[in-house]
């Protein structure tokens, strides 16, 4: 571009931004952040999301809430995107109390009822320990009137099971249905494993069939909970003979390819 006398915009910028942050290499990034403003461009909210991600994922938390508030210094404003990695990278940072205080403090009602920043919420709450928080927005969420997706319904049923609240946690698939969300791969993984860990393993066997007669098959860990709970060699079982037929599949698939 350079050789061709071609001037590299913002667009250009960014996209080398959001490169370097992905591969966490954040050095490099904030090197080219520091040449947008040097060579008179203004970073715009692509830029500075791309520069709070990258934070975030390199180990930088302090400094990516610090930009944060550099950017609105200067007049640029944050689209739901910003904050949905803000939240995100707080929660994963521990920091969930501080997450809810600034989702509390949004002012627009499009942000304020947006189900992916409520996904975010009740996920780092329940990863940071605290089911019952986790289990209050899920609550607030409904009594607004807003539509959880498979993500809401999958972490709620999974907080419900860790909690052994297993019937609500049941009660909450049938319940995604009812309201016209499908259950995805990851919701009966997520079901199967800790019906799995409290050896609840009839009912297990009833929404791993389920699945399997649905087209989506148990992952790496699911499987795992599954081997070490088939009864010994000799005994018939109904968790035998789906492991059977699992193992069947995969090779045939396997001769397939």
């Amino acid at each position: 571009m350079m050789e061709q006398d071609i001037v590299p915009d913002i667009i250009t910028y960014n996209s080398l931004i959001n490169g370097y942050c992905k591969k966490k290499q954040i050095d490099k990034a904030r090197h080219l952040f520091q040449e947008i403003q040097v060579k008179g461009l203004i970073p715009d909210v692509v830029t500075y999301n791309s520069m709070l991600q990258g934070l975030f994922l390199s180990g930088h938390p302090a400094t990516a809430i610090e930009l944060f508030n550099k950017m609105q210094e200067k007049g640029m404003a944050p689209n739901i995107y910003t904050y949905r990695i803000l939240l995100h990278g707080m929660c994963k940072n521990s920091k969930c109390s501080d997450a809810l205080a600034l989702f509390r403090s949004l002012e627009s009602k499009e942000l304020m009822e947006d189900v992916g920043l409520y996904n975010i919420l009740i996920d780092g709450y329940s990863k940071c320990g605290k089911p019952n928080e986790a289990m209050d927005l899920f609550d607030e969420l409904c009594l607004k009137g807003l539509k959880p997706d498979v993500r809401t319904y999958t972490v709620m049923i999974s907080v419900y099971c860790q909690q052994g609240l297993f019937v609500k946690g049941k009660n909450l698939l049938r319940k995604m249905e009812e309201n016209g969300c499908l259950p995805n791969s990851v919701t009966y993984n997520v079901l199967v494993q800790e019906l799995l860990k409290e050896n609840e393993c009839g009912e297990a066997e009833i929404f791993l069939e389920e699945m399997i007669n649905r087209g989506f098959m148990p992952d790496h860990a699911t499987f795992e909970n599954l081997l070490v709970r088939i009864p010994n060699v000799g005994k018939d079982s109904r968790l035998r003979t789906i492991v059977l037929k699992l193992t069947s599949v995969e090779r045939k698939d396997a001769k397939s390819t």
